[in-house]
C-alpha cells in the first residue's frame, strides 16, 4: 500500500484538480495535529517525508502562516514537490529539501511532523529530540494495527504526552512528544 501511495502523488501532482483533490483529503488530520502541537505563525516546522505532493507542509502553511522545511529521501519527490509548488504559486513559505531526518544536520526546528510512512520511527524519535529545540514539539502518526509492521511504528518504550485521534484508514492517532 506504502508504494501505491508514492507512485500515485508522483502521477497525482501533475494534475491540479486531483493534485488539490488529493491535498484537501488530509485537512482534518493536519488541523488536529495544528491544534495539538500549538503551531503558530512563530513556529519552523520540519515535515519528514513530505513526497511529491507535500500536503501537510500546504496545510500548516495555510492554517498558521508558518514556516515550514519539508524533507523527503525521494530524489524524484523532492523534484516534483518543488516543480509542482513552484507551478501552482503554493510555494510561500515552504522549503523542499533532500533527506531523510536521521542521518543528516537536521535545521532549527520548533515543531516536527513525521509522516506515517518514516518506517524507523523509534530512531526518528530519538534524531529529533537530539535536535529540536527545547521545548520544541514532535508529531508522529501512529498507524492502525493491521499496518504496523509496513509503515512502522512507535514501541510502547515511548509514551506520548497528548494524542489526537484521526478517523484514516491507515493510521489512527497522532502522537505529539514534548522535548523538555
Amino acid at each position: 500500500m506504502k508504494k501505491l501511495f508514492k507512485s500515485l502523488e508522483k502521477l497525482i501532482c501533475r494534475f491540479y484538480p486531483i493534485f488539490q483533490l488529493y491535498h484537501n483529503l488530509y485537512k482534518d488530520v493536519v488541523k488536529k495535529e495544528v491544534e495539538l502541537a500549538g503551531i503558530t505563525k512563530d513556529d519552523v516546522v520540519l515535515n519528514v517525508g513530505c513526497g511529491a505532493i507535500p500536503f501537510t507542509a500546504l496545510h500548516v502553511v495555510e492554517m498558521t502562516g508558518a514556516k515550514v522545511i519539508a524533507l523527503d529521501k525521494d530524489r524524484k519527490a523532492v523534484k516534483m514537490a518543488r516543480k509542482y509548488l513552484k507551478k501552482y504559486k503554493l510555494d510561500r513559505n515552504i522549503e523542499i529539501k533532500l533527506g531523510d531526518g536521521t542521518s543528516e544536520k537536521l535545521p532549527p526546528f520548533t515543531v516536527a511532523i513525521i509522516a506515517l510512512h518514516i518506517k524507523d520511527k523509534d530512531k526518528m524519535l530519538e534524531s529529533l529530540k537530539a535536535f529540536g529545540n527545547s521545548r520544541g514539539r514532535i508529531i508522529f502518526r501512529q498507524p492502525v494495527d493491521e499496518h504496523k509492521e509496513e509503515y512502522g511504528y512507535l514501541t510502547d518504550k515511548y509514551q506520548p504526552d497528548e494524542k489526537s485521534f484521526q478517523k484514516m484508514k491507515t493510521f489512527k492517532e497522532s502522537c505529539l512528544f514534548l522535548i523538555p
